[in-house]
């Protein structure tokens, strides 16, 4: 609650909507407002420092040393010996509190199961734009790592370990002429091209967990798929690159391999587009 109450706070149009029951009172004072109901009906909504002055105008003020929100909830619930007033009654008793308090910026709606109040503030809000939404999803992509860095780990052990059984079957691979040595040499980079890249696919169990709060995310208009996906590829250059690296000083070393830096370049891109046809795969298979 309090991460939340922060959170709220740290922008301008922020807001947290939650249902909770009989709250202790340190949560009780993190609330701003309050929508407090019993068998559907609504006994008050408003801020939650003049909820107080409600309770008491309908004679049932909170007792000294007593936990509010455990009063509200034990005086409007049918099933507390401290029920009175029946639900209909405690809705028309809000009403009339309304009423006279005369709020200017609120009405009271009727609807078929009593009444709901119903703001008329007009609150101007919008949606990020492309070049934030992308900045956005691309910072939580790296917290995701930084939380869950089995993530990485788990994908750096998988390719150090087979780039050592590469650079064992190859070993001083560059050593030799031979024309046999040239078959090698093409079995080296179908390896690479075979087994680094199809292990990309380790990255799909991690985009099907956040699947569904992408698809919430986009059917609430927060941002295009495309900037998903956009965001993806930008936060997968770094753990790409890692990986690329990694492969390229193992089998390099230990085959003797020439033009490392053109191996590295190779091996990253090949990786990169794996990784962004994984992703993007991912997103389309249902």
């Amino acid at each position: 609650m309090k991460f939340l109450s922060e959170y709220v706070k740290a922008a301008p149009n922020r807001r947290v909507v939650l249902t909770i029951h009989q709250p202790s009172s340190y949560i009780w004072n993190l609330i701003d407002n309050i929508v407090l109901l019993t068998k559907s009906r609504l006994v008050y909504q408003g801020p939650r420092k003049e909820i107080e002055t409600f309770f008491e105008s309908t004679g049932y003020p909170t007792p000294d040393h007593y936990n509010p929100a455990d009063h509200y909830v034990t005086a409007v619930n049918d099933e507390f010996s401290l029920h009175e007033l029946s639900p209909e009654e405690w809705e028309k008793a809000f009403l009339q509190w309304s009423i006279s308090r005369g709020r200017q910026n609120s009405s009271m709606r009727r609807v078929s199961s009593g009444y709901i109040f119903q703001s008329t503030l007009q609150i101007n809000t919008n949606r990020a734009g492309a070049y934030k939404a992308t900045v956005e999803l691309t910072k939580r992509y790296f917290l995701n790592l930084f939380f869950n860095p089995g993530v990485l780990g788990t994908r750096v052990a998988m390719y150090f370990m087979l780039s050592l059984l590469v650079g064992i079957l190859f070993w001083d691979l560059g050593d030799l002429t031979t024309f046999s040595s040239i078959q090698s040499r093409v079995a080296v980079l179908f390896y690479c091209v075979a087994f680094f890249v199809f292990m990309s696919i380790a990255v799909l169990p991690f985009t099907v967990i956040e699947r569904a709060t992408v698809e919430k995310e986009v059917r609430n208009g927060y941002y295009h798929p495309a900037i998903y996906q956009l965001s993806q590829a930008i936060a997968s250059i770094a753990g790409t690159a890692v990986l690329a690296f990694l492969t390229t000083l193992i089998i390099t070393t230990m085959t003797g391999l020439n033009e490392p830096y053109w191996f590295y370049l190779n091996m990253f891109l090949a990786l990169f587009a794996a990784e962004a046809l994984a992703q993007f795969v991912s997103h389309l298979v249902p």
